[in-house]
């Protein structure tokens, strides 16, 4: 009997092992039939925009080494009283450096003028009909303290870029006060004198007129004369 229930432990020790391995070894074999599974599915399409290889057409990237003044004083602001005026101008994007140095002195050509607008604003007798030019030599010369040439990134092409600053002292503003006064002046008198050519060919007209009629009234009597005489 002895040997008979020892053999009925160990049977029982037995199936007990075995149980607990099988219950053990069942995660991984579910683990492993998903990794089989979850092998067949698509990966995941990321929703993130991917990057442009090219910069759009209107993107200007400007090098690191660009004044900072071109844009301090794109805006130019009315100065103290004795200080010197500063406007800055750029000639954007070019084909080449020579075209952008070209077209950086018409915009400072026209940054002139606009200043000559501006000090006219405050008396309205003093706004010029005719546009005022100004002698780009003197723009040229005389105003433009500082210049900048650069290269500038458009859009993936490499173009150039011209800059200058215009500084205007108080000698060189009274001169340009002056300049607006002078063609007011001008403009006053040329209507002046287009009043006075009108009323001198008015007056021309006039007498010639005056004398027509007079020398017709003297004719007349003596044709008058003639008849009575035949």
């Amino acid at each position: 009997m002895k040997i008979l229930s020892i053999g009925v432990a160990v049977a029982i020790i037995s199936l007990a092992s075995i149980s607990l391995t099988s219950i053990s070894l069942a995660p991984h074999a579910a683990a492993a039939e998903g990794d089989e599974s979850g092998g067949n599915k698509p990966e995941p399409v990321s929703q993130q925009p991917a990057a442009l290889s090219v910069a759009p057409l209107g993107y200007l990237d400007y090098p690191l080494d660009r004044p900072n003044w071109i844009e301090e004083h794109r805006l130019p602001e009315q100065p103290s009283e004795g200080e010197d005026l500063l406007i800055s101008v750029s000639s954007g994007p070019a084909a080449s450096p020579e075209i952008a140095a070209e077209m950086m002195e018409v915009m400072a050509g026209g940054a002139v003028e606009n200043y000559l607008i501006e000090m006219a604003q405050g008396d309205p007798d003093l706004l010029p009909r005719d546009p005022i030019s100004v002698d780009m030599n003197w723009v040229r010369e005389q105003l433009i303290s500082r210049r900048y040439d650069g290269t500038v990134d458009s859009g993936g092409q490499v173009r150039y870029e011209s800059a200058g600053l215009l500084r205007i002292n108080r000698e060189q503003q009274h001169r340009l006060q002056q300049i607006v006064q002078n063609q007011h002046l001008e403009t006053r008198l040329s209507t002046v004198a287009a009043v006075a050519i009108t009323g001198l060919i008015a007056m021309i007209g006039g007498a010639t007129g005056l004398g027509w009629l007079a020398s017709r009234q003297q004719a007349k009597p003596a044709v008058d004369l003639l008849h009575r005489d035949a």
